[in-house]
């Protein structure tokens, strides 16, 4: 019996362990495309930030890796001057498939508004504003954990500040390890099936006693 426990216990976690191991940031193996409108990094005329200043790499916030904190915000960043651009500006994230999120992190300029939408199949929803705070150049805000939704796409825009805006990086948290696949699905339903059935067999029969 113990064998046989045992070996399903082995499927269950067999089944279990790929949701496990997606329970981090999802973004980097698992985006399909990135968008932006075009006309980004441009200073206006008269800007201090010309020194430092590098063009704007749009992988570069889906690659997993923050900037260092308080950072030049238009260097190793992905910037825009909406000003100069479309508005509203947007970021667009397309994933290879969907995923169960539960806590969403962006690191960006410090003294600008970003919020973070999903696609839900018919409409966009906002899922998390990093807001504003009072510091110097690229700066962290985490979410923390979120009611949980599923999506295959993000939407990043900003708002506010001096419509000088960077986003170095976006990392989203899969909480159960994304949208399990149906032969997951079944490894699962199998392995808690074989346990259950082991462990019945195992339980004493019952004692009848009359008085």
């Amino acid at each position: 019996m113990r064998n046989s426990i045992g070996l399903s216990a082995a499927i269950l976690a067999a089944a279990i362990a790929p949701a496990a191991a997606d329970a981090a940031n999802v973004i980097p193996s698992n985006w399909s495309s990135i968008t932006a409108p075009v006309g980004d990094g441009v200073l206006r005329p008269g800007s201090p930030w010309g020194p430092g200043s590098n063009a704007p790499a749009l992988d570069r916030i889906v690659d997993g890796i923050f900037a260092p904190e308080q950072h030049q915000w238009n260097n190793d960043s992905f910037w825009w001057d909406q000003t100069q651009t479309v508005s509203p500006y947007y970021i667009t994230i397309q994933l290879s498939h969907s995923f169960s999120f539960d806590r969403l992190v962006l690191q960006g300029d410090d003294n600008d508004n970003y919020l973070v939408e999903y696609w839900s199949g018919g409409a966009w929803h906002s899922a998390f504003t990093a807001a504003a705070v009072n510091s110097f150049g690229l700066i962290t805000r985490d979410s923390g954990i979120l009611p949980s939704f599923s999506t295959d796409r993000f939407r990043l825009s900003a708002f506010g500040g001096d419509q000088y805006y960077a986003i170095s990086e976006f990392q989203a948290f899969a909480g159960g390890g994304g949208v399990p696949e149906p032969a997951t699905w079944a490894m699962m339903i199998l392995g808690l099936g074989a346990i259950g059935a082991a462990l019945r067999r195992r339980r004493p029969a019952a004692t009848v006693r009359f008085t």
